[in-house]
This record gives C-alpha cells, sequence and structure tokens, in this order.
C-alpha cells in the first residue's frame, strides 16, 4: 500500500508498532501539532523547536519519525495477517470521527474487513454484560430493525448486549462494524469471524495496537467511536454512575459524539431512567427505531445536568 507522506508521518508518530520505547503521540498531542505532519520528515530538534514545539517534544517527534523501517516491517506483517492500517490521511479512514469527536477522534485505525464499511453510518446498541433476558431480546430486536433499514449494527464485541446485537445483526442478514477494545489479532484468529470478513458481512476495528488486551482505559476510549459512527446508539441497559455503559453514554450525550436512545421497558437497567434525564430519548418501543433513524443524521447538545437546586420541590 502506497502512502503519502502525511499518511507515513501520521503513522509513524502515533502508531505503538515498532515504538522502540519512545511514547507515540496521543491524539491530544498529535492533532495540535501540524495538518500536514508530512512536512514534518527529516527534520531535526532544531528544525521542530523553531517550529514551536518544545525541546522535549521536539526530540520525541524526530524519534519517532526515525523508525519507517521497523514501522513498515510491521505493518507488512499485520497485513499479510488480514489487517490494515487507515490513517486520517488515507482513503477510507470514516471522517465521521473526526467531525463528531474532534482532537479526541483517533489519528489511526487498524482494520480487518471492508475499510470504506467504516463510512457507513449504523446503529449503535450498547448496555450491561449481565443483561436480563428481556434485554437481551430488546437488543435482537433493535438489530433487526437496524438491518431492516438497511443500516450496520455498530458494537464493542463485548460479551452480553454487544455480541447478541451483533448475532442477531447477522442472523439476520446484516452487516456489522465492531469496535473493539481488545485484541483485533485475537478476533480475527477465530474462524466464525474470518468467515464473516471475507463474506463482507464484519468489519472490526480498533485505535490500539492489533495485540492491545483489554482494560477499562480501552473500554472507555473505544465506546466515543461507537457512538461517532452511529446515526443513532440505543442503550439497551445499564447501571447509573457506574461501568462503561454509563460512563459512554453520558460521554457521549455531553460530547456532543451523537444521538442516544434509551430502552424504556421490560428488560433496561437502573440508569436508563438517568440517562434520559441527562438528554437521551427515551425509546418506548422498538418500532419507533424507524421513526428516529428518519430524523436528520445531527447531533443535538444535551441539556446540562440538572442542578440540586432545580431537582427541589420548593
Amino acid at each position: 500500500m502506497s502512502r503519502s507522506d502525511d499518511a507515513l508521518a501520521t503513522a509513524l508518530l502515533v502508531s505503538r508498532l515498532a515504538a522502540d520505547g519512545v511514547d507515540p503521540l496521543k491524539a491530544s498531542e498529535f492533532w495540535p501539532l501540524s495538518d500536514s505532519p508530512g512536512d514534518l520528515l527529516g527534520s531535526s530538534v532544531d528544525d521542530l523547536v523553531t517550529l514551536g514545539l518544545d525541546g522535549v517534544l521536539s526530540e520525541r517527534v524526530v524519534r519517532l519519525l526515525d523508525r519507517a523501517v521497523g514501522l513498515a516491517f510491521e505493518l507488512e506483517r499485520y497485513g499479510e495477517a488480514g489487517i490494515a492500517t487507515v490513517t486520517v490521511h488515507d482513503e477510507g479512514y470514516p471522517m465521521r470521527l473526526r467531525e463528531r469527536l474532534g482532537d479526541k477522534a483517533p489519528p489511526l485505525l487498524h482494520v480487518a474487513g471492508a475499510v470504506d464499511q467504516l463510512s457507513v453510518a449504523g446503529v449503535g446498541i450498547v448496555g450491561s454484560r449481565g443483561v436480563s433476558e428481556e434485554g437481551a431480546e430488546v437488543a435482537r430486536r433493535v438489530a433487526g430493525r437496524a438491518v431492516a433499514n438497511g443500516l450496520p449494527v455498530v458494537s464493542g464485541g463485548a460479551r452480553g448486549v454487544d455480541r447478541l446485537a451483533m448475532g442477531a445483526a447477522h442472523n439476520a442478514g446484516g452487516c456489522v462494524t465492531g469496535v473493539l477494545a481488545d485484541s483485533l489479532s485475537r478476533a480475527v484468529s477465530k474462524a466464525d469471524t474470518r468467515r464473516a470478513i471475507l463474506g463482507g458481512s464484519t468489519v472490526l476495528c480498533t485505535p490500539y495496537g492489533p495485540e492491545a488486551p483489554f482494560s477499562v482505559g480501552t473500554a472507555m476510549g473505544r465506546n466515543k467511536l461507537i457512538y461517532a459512527l452511529s446515526i443513532l446508539t440505543v442503550v439497551v441497559a445499564g447501571d447509573e454512575d457506574t461501568g462503561g455503559t454509563w460512563a459512554g453514554a453520558v460521554e457521549a450525550l455531553r460530547g456532543g459524539f451523537g444521538r442516544v436512545a434509551a430502552w424504556r421497558g421490560s428488560g433496561e437497567g437502573p440508569g436508563n431512567a438517568p440517562l434520559v434525564r441527562l438528554g437521551a430519548i427515551p425509546l418506548e418501543r422498538v418500532e419507533t427505531l424507524d421513526e428516529l433513524l428518519a430524523q436528520p443524521d445531527e447531533v443535538v447538545q444535551a441539556p446540562p445536568e440538572p442542578t440540586q437546586e432545580a431537582l427541589s420541590f420548593g
């Protein structure tokens, strides 16, 4: 795969592959650096200091840009395993991420499957791992409505609501976009996952290294991508004030990452009603999803959380 200088420099600056002891740039460090990072290739520390970077960051940038051979080897190795690396300067990068997340968007994604599918906005479906059978049925039905509307299901691949929704989408003949917080390499090594990818019904991506293990941090960072890649994300069941489902939905509402709906019916979690009070759309009938998906694909900033004074009655 031939890369532009901007794409190459982006990969060198943010990829965790072949980092050789140097911390790659975080998204918040990368985006303010340059609109054309390719211009930095071949720069010395003094050159970068002249451009306004501090000495420590300049030295770090130079060291990161000086690992082209090692990174190329790693990217080729993963490419042979079916994992592509797509930067914001490569064709196929889902620009919804940049538009919705701003400087929180990952400059680079590792992808298994049809990269172009990442740019097809879908229906996010998220919720607890320990979902009830009633909630599980809601997840399956919401996935079925997404497929009936010709949209992919976007989820995180975790046990519980995520896998139930993704499985239901497959069973209905639909497509799935999985945003992983766990090892992409391990997921791709499973025979059923490879078949789904090769059949064109599934694309998996991660903003982390292909071998990165699951952690609370990777899960939290992954959540915002699900909301940004979706026209609407349905929270099937979640706890209140705790857990990844709650934290991800609240972050999406406050950050304007995407529209959020909370299921209000049998199988909902204790956090669903509070999410509605924070600005989520109450979803009381699965059939209502069709109407919500027909609305303009835009984000409406949630109202601020009510203060204690505003909640008092007298």
